[in-house]
């Protein structure tokens, strides 16, 4: 999907998206190596009913937002990319990212780039997880992994925590008809 109609969201469709891609609250909702969650979800929300725009962390293990940021940032996160600019239209897209370093920290017996292999693998799982939920609830998603590196880099550094690097974005909507 690569065109989304002018529409909102609303804050139960943002909830349901992120409780099943990678909640936690009621079991794990995805596998993760050890347990140890290397995949960071941020919300980065244009237009969902009843809650501003801005960068919100999403914490599965409660079901639980935090903004991170103010602002509309769809606009700069879709030009940091190869070629879904379109993505800037949907109501809100789903930022997934690592701290690379890190995650091979967890897995250091294993060599070096193990832990970032894991977290590559479970944000498949949160996107399959995601495609799933959309696709039995009526809206529209796709994985976007191209991603101009030094652009996203710049754009998605004040969203994200401390060190983490952007593995992809998820927009989601409703899809055009």
């Amino acid at each position: 999907m690569k065109s989304f109609p002018d529409s909102v969201l609303g804050i139960a469709d943002l909830g349901g998206a992120l409780r099943h891609a990678a909640g936690r609250v009621t079991g794990a909702a995805h596998a993760t190596a050890r347990g140890q969650y290397l995949v960071t979800v941020t919300a980065i929300i244009g237009q969902v009913r009843d809650l501003a725009s801005g960068a919100y962390e999403y914490d599965g293990a409660v079901h639980r937002l935090t903004r991170r940021t103010a602002g509309d940032h769809r606009e700069r996160l879709a030009r940091a990319t190869v070629d879904a600019a379109w993505a800037a239209h949907c109501p809100m897209l789903v930022l997934l990212s690592t701290h690379a370093e890190h995650a091979d920290g967890y897995f250091a017996e294993l060599g070096p780039g193990q832990g970032e292999r894991f977290a590559w693998l479970e944000a498949g799982l949160i996107a399959q997880n995601l495609y799933l939920w959309a696709s039995a609830t009526g809206h529209g998603t796709v994985f976007i992994g191209g991603l101009a590196a030094p652009a996203m880099a710049d754009a998605a550094a004040p969203l994200l925590p401390t060190g983490h690097t952007a593995l992809g974005i998820m927009p989601l909507g409703h899809p055009a008809e």
